[in-house]
């Protein structure tokens, strides 16, 4: 408590509270009043420590100290900021406990009476006072009320009525009728303009007396800034002014209008004071629509957005019911939840969802029982209403539909056209189109239907969805492609006929030219097919035709490239070929495929052919030029003997005709033994010693000179003759080391190399396994050469092959390494032994950095790798040394010798043997 105190108030303070408040005659409303300002005092965080210290007595006792009043004023009404006149009552029982006297009531008025005291704190207050003498005209003005409503001192107010004063209609009305005795709620929230911009207030007003004069008291809380801040706020406010909507808002928790615009007064024909007295609940809503009332409010209030909407029912005052339609949005407002309601009237609109719902039924059966399909469909092209027809013809229900869009229905092969169609449509290019196409049919098959589609468009012309009329055409178009296929197909083998193929191949030219590629035409003749027909009739003659149909279709593999040009003559159609080769390549898989026997009826028959070919741009630029073109070179072919096939281009036809002399000679060479292996040795740098061989495959014709493995070797790898060959190799490589090693020599490792098809085939390892095993060669002996591009086109593969074939023991290569494009990761993954360096970087290593540097370069990854190092094509001495310096392991190449048969092989080692004991790395055999 405080220090200094007087005699009197120390005496005071050993009264009683009670005896001190009995001597101030404070009855006991005043003293319930006065011990609620003190509660409020001391617990409010912004009262001054002494009051905030202070008990009840000493409250009362330090009530006298002036001190204390420039707290108490702005806590009081801070204190009863919602209630002005339980603020005036709280200063009037302040200052009486002070002992100041003021009378009770105004015997004139009825008013509350303000002593001088009480006025002239009232006048530093934040309170807007005015006084109004008995005429209701302003006197006097306090600088709060001169701040919103007068010119700036007391001379502009003096004389003004309350509503001269008062701009605002409904507080200036309020005011009025306050001072009048009425008794309204005097909690307003009111705009005003000050000269430069509209600010909102929240206003609490209340009347007394002073000095037989009435006294206007204003509590204004300037609520601009919270009412500009949120953006809905604002949008609210304005729209209590202008909105065509009705409006209201709602305090939760009393459930009652605390505010409404005009609109809801017209639309519920309630005043705005009556409404205002009203909550949602009295507007009568139907049997058990206030619970759902209240919970979509809780709902609102506690959701993230804080919006919402409900449909329900008010009654008017005439007790008319009105359906309506209630958008809400929540929010806080001085430490109450509010709701915002936006009220439509939707009479109309029921009733025209009404009227809607009835035009609907009626289009409804309309368009289910329309004999054609009906669909309409999203922009963005969804289904979103289809009727029965359309159902049968896509085999989905129009409830699986919903889910499904009109790509999804439509066939892939019309899927484009389709969408450009759609496009086109939508940017306005043309108001509807009709077109044929497929839809596939929920159980896979393809349905033809013919389709019109267009647009419907709102009132501003902008499209809405699209409309789509359906028909099923598959058995129309049926026919139509049965007449077609008559038109352009030959009755009897069911091929394209002249006008058909004549088609296709100028669609196959324009392709060609366009790519810059070829196109090339087989015409084929059956040679001495009149004698069938005359001997055997023209029953056998027709199914010898249908057969050769089928075969050529089979080897085209049903392309639709082969034709009947009639009677016994065929045509054979190839595009993007590469060069003539490939077409002479089918060509004789033709005469192969004739030449196979056929049997009819009881009859055997074997046919041979005359094949003439042509190829675009070359011999023609024109389909009719083309195969007049063939048909003359077809009789060339006739002129020949027959069975044979002839270019129109001299050249080309001296190619093919080597070539294919080539190829049967290959098919043939293997019954007739013409085949031998020659060896090239291996020397070991170190010693000068024959390590090894490399069997090399040469082929000697009977009679004719020798075919070089350049010629012969990549006509059989095409046609596949390679993997028998390559087993032959195989073969007679393990026989020759083991007799070789019968013969005394020391064991030898002979290299064979395996082509592409050959390791790529199944069981490859089974083969190598079934040979060691035949011949008696141990695995050690043998070493399997591959090519780097080989095992790199799937090299996981190839990893397992090379596995199996390294965990039965024998050695493995890379052959031309360096030329190809092994990757380090696999290369380090293969079980690989050695790597040899390919003769195309030895040939110039003694002149060539390059050519030097790769070589080096492999020697010394190889060895990183623990891998053996054979280096091809070694022909010098310079290349010898420079590779005996880079610590290359094993050499061949002319240098030493030349590929020899196994008879000269014999002596080689015999003569190596002799001088490896003297002087290493002899130069063995000349090159020259």
């Amino acid at each position: 408590m405080g220090q200094n105190l007087s005699a009197r108030e120390i005496e005071l303070s050993q009264m009683t509270v009670d005896q001190r408040l009995a001597a101030l005659d404070i009855n006991d409303i005043d003293i319930t009043l006065l011990r609620l300002v003190h509660q409020k005092l001391v617990s409010n965080p912004q009262a001054s420590f002494n009051i905030a210290g202070y008990t009840f007595p000493e409250f009362i006792l330090s009530i006298k100290n002036q001190e204390y009043e420039a707290t108490w004023l702005p806590l009081l009404w801070q204190i009863f900021h919602y209630d002005p006149e339980s603020f005036l009552s709280a200063l009037q029982i302040l200052r009486k406990v002070a002992a100041l006297e003021f009378d009770a009531v105004n015997p004139h008025t009825g008013l509350p009476v303000i002593d001088t005291a009480v006025a002239n704190d009232l006048s530093q207050a934040p309170v807007a006072m005015l006084t109004l003498d008995r005429q209701g005209c302003a006197h006097f003005a306090n600088p709060l009320f001169l701040r919103y409503f007068g010119s700036g001192d007391l001379a502009g107010i003096a004389g003004k009525t309350v509503e001269e004063l008062i701009l605002n209609e409904p507080l200036a009305a309020t005011a009025k009728q306050l001072l009048q005795g009425a008794q309204l709620p005097h909690h307003l929230l009111v705009s005003l303009y000050d000269g430069s911009a509209t600010r909102f207030f929240e206003c609490h007003v209340a009347c007394a007396s002073w000095q037989d004069e009435s006294v206007l008291l204003i509590t204004m809380e300037d609520t601009t800034q919270r009412m500009s801040s949120p953006e809905e706020l604002l949008r609210f406010r304005m729209a209590l002014d202008s909105s065509i909507d009705a409006i209201y808002l709602i305090d939760r928790e009393q459930m009652r209008f605390i505010d409404a615009n005009e609109t809801a007064t017209k639309i519920l024909a309630y005043s705005r004071a009556e409404l205002l007295q009203l909550g949602p609940q009295d507007l009568k809503p139907d049997a058990g629509e206030l619970e759902r009332i209240n919970k979509r409010f809780d709902e609102i209030i506690h959701s993230d957005a804080k919006t919402g909407m409900i449909e329900t029912v008010h009654q008017r005052k005439d007790g008319s019911r009105l359906p309506v339609e209630v958008y809400l949005r929540a929010m806080m407002s001085e430490q109450r939840q509010i709701l915002v309601a936006v009220v439509r009237d939707i009479s109309s609109r029921l009733k025209a969802e009404a009227d809607l719902r009835t035009s609907e039924d009626k289009f409804r059966g309309i368009f289910n029982q329309a004999a054609i399909g009906l669909a309409h469909l999203t922009l963005e092209g969804r289904w979103f209403q289809t009727n029965k027809k359309f159902s049968e013809i896509v085999g989905y229900s129009p409830l699986e539909m919903q889910n499904m869009s009109f790509q999804e229905l439509t066939h892939p092969g019309d899927l484009q056209a389709d969408e450009e169609m759609v496009r086109g449509l939508i940017a306005g290019h043309y108001p509807n189109y009709t077109k044929e196409k497929r839809y596939i049919h929920k159980d896979g098959h393809a349905v033809w239907v013919n389709i019109t589609v267009s647009l419907v468009y709102d009132r501003n012309g902008k499209p809405v969805y699209a409309v789509s009329a359906i028909e099923d055409i598959t058995n129309r178009k049926k026919i139509e492609w049965d007449l077609l296929h008559l038109a352009n197909h030959d009755s009897l083998t069911g091929l394209p006929n002249r006008l058909l193929i004549q088609d296709r191949l100028s669609q196959a030219i324009a392709h060609a030219h366009r790519k810059g590629t070829q196109t090339g035409v087989i015409l084929i003749d059956i040679d001495r097919f009149k004698n069938i027909n005359d001997s055997l009739g023209h029953g056998i003659g027709d199914l010898i035709i249908v057969e050769i149909g089928r075969r050529l279709s089979f080897i085209m593999k049903g392309d639709n490239a082969v034709g009947r040009l009639g009677g016994d003559e065929f045509v054979v159609m190839l595009s993007d070929l590469a060069s003539g080769d490939m077409l002479a390549a089918t060509a004789q898989n033709i005469l192969d495929a004739l030449s196979q026997p056929m049997a009819i009826y009881e009859h055997e028959f074997f046919l041979t052919g005359s094949l003439g070919l042509s190829v675009y741009p070359k011999d023609g630029a024109d389909s009719q030029t083309l195969l007049k073109n063939a048909d003359t070179a077809m009789y060339r072919a006739k002129d020949a003997g027959g069975n044979n096939m002839q270019f129109y281009a001299h050249e080309m036809n001296a190619r093919a005709l080597a070539r294919f002399t080539t190829e049967g000679g290959l098919r043939r060479s293997l019954e007739r033994d013409e085949f031998v292996l020659h060896y090239q040795p291996q020397i070991d740098v170190l010693s000068g010693r024959v390590v090894g061989m490399e069997a090399l495959l040469r082929w000697q014709p009977l009679d004719k000179p020798a075919v070089a493995p350049a010629e012969f070797i990549p006509i059989a790898e095409e046609t596949g003759l390679i993997v028998p060959i390559g087993e032959w190799v195989l073969r007679a490589a393990c026989r020759q080391t083991v007799l070789w090693q019968e013969q005394g020599f020391a064991p030898l490792r002979v290299a064979v190399n395996l082509s592409a098809r050959q390791f790529k085939q199944k069981n490859i390892v089974e083969l190598v396994n079934r040979v060691l095993e035949e011949t008696g060669c141990r695995p050690e002996w043998l070493e399997l050469e591959i090519t780097e591009s080989v095992v790199m086109e799937d090299p996981q593969s190839a990893t397992d092959t090379l596995q199996e074939l390294s965990d039965m023991g024998v050695h493995l290569s890379i052959d031309d390494f360096g030329t190809g494009y092994s990757s380090l990761s696999y290369l380090k993954r293969f079980p690989i032994d050695t790597l040899k360096i390919d003769q195309s970087f030895v040939r110039d290593i003694s002149t060539d950095a390059d050519d030097a540097a790769i070589a080096r370069a492999v020697i010394a990854l190889a060895h990183s790798m623990r891998l053996e190092v054979v280096a091809e094509g070694v022909e010098t001495i310079e290349q010898l040394e420079y590779l005996r310096a880079q610590g290359c392991d094993l050499m061949q190449g002319y240098y030493f010798s030349r590929p020899l048969p196994p008879e000269d092989i014999e002596k080689f080692l015999i003569m190596n043997k002799s001088r490896s004991r003297t002087t290493p790395m002899p130069k063995m055999v000349s090159t020259r």
